[in-house]
């Protein structure tokens, strides 16, 4: 061990005295100060007596109170001392119990008695600081999009690694869990405070534990078209206080397998709001997990991960994501096939010839620059097919030409114009995915690629443009009263901003309800300029795009609709706005069956929406007109002269 490195304090606190003194023995010879104490009134004097405190392993079983407790009121009484928590116990060992303590008290790990003191030098070998050679976590994360050969065993040792990612990074992570055929708990802890539970079982999501508690299950049986509002609403009312499904399968009113299908979907929805636009902390322990029934396999999950990236996942963050990939060749990998479902989504068929395209020459600038292409739909297929592993980065260290690279840094000054330097190094820091503002700008000189020799050409004029903020930013950054000063000012920024987009969307939606479309667009696109991630913003500017095309059918238009819904999160398709734009949209399109299923839910879920009402009444009326048309022309001619 280095002798000048900093030596890990532990703080023991275990009744049995063997075993605690063989766990002090081993972590003291492993270079690290350790004490031990067998009783809680001991171990809170020894711990006061501690300057710092990097880990407690504490029993779960000990006299006055347990380690849980133990644990819980050191933090309550010494906030100052942050501390990493280990539970052990020979008698709790039962998994509800072990994934309850460990989410808890944050525990970084729970040793079930005997257990190998290998086990032990393995949890604090890995918190360790970093050295400064290493790479964060989250930058190694985002390696895999350069790297076809990451094994399956180095990808699990990663999600094991890491620790404070963006909540955007939740598909990719949720991805790799699955792929990797992981067993174990991984717990979300948000800037808010809260804490979020997921339990995997040998690659299936098996169970998702979050804050927010509201379910949708009776909104989503009926728009799932598996039971009727009446039925919903007495198994609501029932006096046995039995769950909703179960009521319901008791009285033959949904088979089993069709409630496990909903409360899948359940799961879709608990998961799409871990996906947040926020730093998160994340902690994986692998684990022996249960498998139970309703789960969420491979395959389910490659479908909802497309959603995520649809509809949760921003296109200003992807920007910044890629733009150390930016003038990257886009390859496929080995796992590519031309019969990947995932090159059937709707992502991917909206970018028509896109998995032709992917021939080992294009680059993500190149993608963006197809005029037909839309660059939202470009960021997030390929963003899509990155995270299901079909294609790869092949990094390139310069650029081709000039002129690649003056398209790759006119979309990095887009990005970064007039922004403030704290956001400025927010970005670099997120595009490079380095820990710190200094070291993330020299990472961004590689980004954006040496000076060009010709200093009176445009392409000079942008790098120089682009260079002088990033370094000014980086400077001022070191100055923490600045950056918290932008700090809290952009915090008040987007506060008063997201009034303002509120009041703008309730405007939008009495203007929709009066059919008028062009001024509600106008209060929407407002709304999406103060607060892009406004609930029920994308159904809403929906609505306004069918209004304005009329009976008039714009192929155009109806490519940026079916974008717009495809961005509508899971959490926002259970109210009746939704069948009921999804109706008009089939409408516009001429499948007045679809329209009518559609309507009809609308109504289901709220009687009293009276547009919705008023659609369906025309789309019944004009189906039957329809049907006269389409029927056999015998059946007509029965139809006509039959006896009344």
């Amino acid at each position: 061990m280095d002798l000048k490195e900093k030596k890990t304090k532990i703080l023991i606190i275990e009744d049995d005295e063997s075993l605690g003194a063989a766990l002090k023995e081993v972590l003291a010879r492993d270079g690290h100060d350790v004490h031990l104490a067998t009783r809680p009134d001991s171990a809170f004097k020894i711990f006061d007596e501690m300057e710092s405190v990097d880990f407690v392993f504490a029993d779960c079983l000990l006299p006055q109170m347990t380690g849980i407790e133990f644990v819980k009121k050191v933090h309550e009484e010494s906030p100052q001392k942050r501390f990493k928590t280990v539970l052990m116990s020979g008698i709790y060992s039962d998994k509800s119990f072990i994934k309850e303590a460990t989410k808890e008290v944050n525990a970084v790990g729970f040793l079930v008695k005997p257990f190998e003191m290998d086990a032990v030098l393995k949890i604090v070998q890995k918190a360790k600081p970093k050295k400064k050679e290493e790479t964060s976590g989250r930058k190694q994360l985002y390696q895999i999009f350069g790297s076809p050969t990451v094994t399956s065993r180095q990808k699990r040792k990663l999600i094991e690694s890491i620790e404070e990612v963006s909540g955007f990074d939740l598909p990719f992570i949720y991805s790799l869990l699955v792929e990797t055929n992981s067993s174990g708990y991984l717990n979300i802890y948000g800037e808010n405070g809260s804490v979020s539970g997921i339990s995997i079982c040998n690659g299936s999501i098996v169970a998702v534990d979050i804050d927010d508690k509201s379910t949708f299950l009776g909104e989503m049986l009926i728009q799932s078209g598996y039971a009727v509002p009446e039925d919903v609403q007495n198994a609501l009312r029932d006096k046995n206080n039995r769950k909703i499904g179960s009521y319901m399968i008791d009285h033959n009113q949904i088979s089993p397998h069709a409630f496990d299908l909903v409360l899948m979907e359940q799961m879709n929805i608990r998961l799409a709001r871990t996906i947040v636009d926020q730093k998160i902390k994340v902690s994986f322990a692998a684990a022996d997990v249960e498998m139970s029934s309703p789960s969420i396999d491979p395959e389910t999950l490659s479908v909802y991960l497309h959603d995520w990236i649809a509809s949760k996942v921003t296109v200003a963050w992807l920007k910044t994501l890629f733009t150390i990939w930016s003038g990257s060749v886009i390859c496929k990998s080995p796992t590519f096939r031309d019969d990947h479902p995932a090159l059937e989504s709707s992502l991917v068929k909206s970018l028509p010839g896109l998995a032709s395209k992917i021939n080992n020459q294009m680059t993500l600038s190149n993608f963006l620059d197809i005029k037909e292409y839309n660059e939202l739909a470009v960021y997030k297929a390929i963003h899509y097919l990155l995270t299901k592993g079909l294609v790869v980065f092949s990094r390139k260290t310069t650029f081709s030409s000039p002129q690649e690279q003056l398209n790759v840094l006119k979309k990095i000054w887009a990005e970064i114009q007039g922004k403030n330097p704290y956001s400025v190094v927010d970005y670099i820091i997120s595009a490079t995915g380095s820990d710190s503002s200094l070291e993330a700008l020299q990472e961004f000189r590689v980004v954006i690629g040496e000076a060009p020799k010709d200093m009176t050409g445009e392409l000079f004029k942008v790098w120089s443009q682009i260079w002088k903020v990033a370094e000014e930013a980086a400077e001022m950054s070191q100055d923490i009263t600045r950056v918290t000063q932008f700090r809290e000012a952009a915090k008040r920024s987007e506060a008063e901003g997201r009034l303002r987009a509120t009041s703008l969307l309730e405007d939008a939606k009495k203007s929709l309800q009066l059919n008028q479309f062009s001024n509600a667009q106008k209060q929407l696109a407002q709304a999406i300029q103060l607060n892009p991630q406004l609930q029920q913003v994308h159904i809403l500017t929906s609505w306004a795009r069918i209004g304005l095309m009329g009976s008039t059918v714009n192929p155009g238009t109806v490519k940026e609709v079916e974008l717009e819904l495809m961005q509508v999160p899971p959490e926002e398709r259970y109210d009746s706005i939704f069948p009921y734009v999804m109706g008009l949209f089939l409408k516009a399109k001429g499948d007045l069956v679809g329209a009518r299923k559609s309507l009809e839910k609308s109504v289901a879920l709220d009687p009293n929406f009276i547009t919705a009402r008023r659609e369906l009444s025309y789309v019944v009326t004009a189906s039957k007109k329809q049907d006269v048309f389409t029927m056999d022309l015998k059946e007509v001619f029965v139809g006509l002269f039959k006896r009344k």
